[in-house]
């Protein structure tokens, strides 16, 4: 085999080591901060840990995907997953600030949408695909085609 072939699985496996050692890096953040809320009585900490947290292992997990590191935006990605993307990851821990703090209206409070936005939102899905689509959207891979 080539050189620059083995070159590729030692970057795959370093990664596989990042992600170990990331994993392990949020395991004991997390375990801090929910020792902190328990000492505080906050769980807004814990809210807003877990979504930064997913944000970064989606930014994690898109380094596997990018082939070339050239910047070359994809506005669609951009504009219709990461965007949406983030404002869903975001609503819950902004509704739950505000709620704690007495400063979200009542009509928002018990409005169905808010529910809907909890429910939807409380998954650190949208924050994994959130960090994942804003690299991919800035580091776009595939050519574009001027004829389409």
């Amino acid at each position: 085999m080539k050189n620059s072939n083995w070159l590729s699985y030692f970057w795959k496996i370093l990664w596989v080591v990042g992600l170990v050692l990331l994993v392990n890096i949020s395991f004991n953040y997390e375990n801090q901060i929910q020792q902190t809320a328990r000492e505080t009585y906050s769980l807004i900490p814990v809210i807003w840990s877990k979504l930064f947290i997913s944000i970064i292992f989606g930014l994690y997990i898109s380094l596997v995907f990018v082939k070339k590191w050239s910047f070359n935006i994809n506005p669609s990605l951009f504009w219709c997953v990461a965007i949406p993307s983030i404002l869903l990851s975001f609503a819950f821990p902004i509704l739950a600030t505000l709620s704690s703090l007495k400063s979200l209206p009542e009509y928002i409070a018990s409005s169905s949408i808010s529910f809907w936005l909890i429910n939807v939102s409380s998954s650190d899905v949208f924050g994994i695909i959130a960090g994942l689509s804003i690299i991919l959207s800035f580091f776009n891979a595939r050519p574009s085609n001027k004829n389409q």
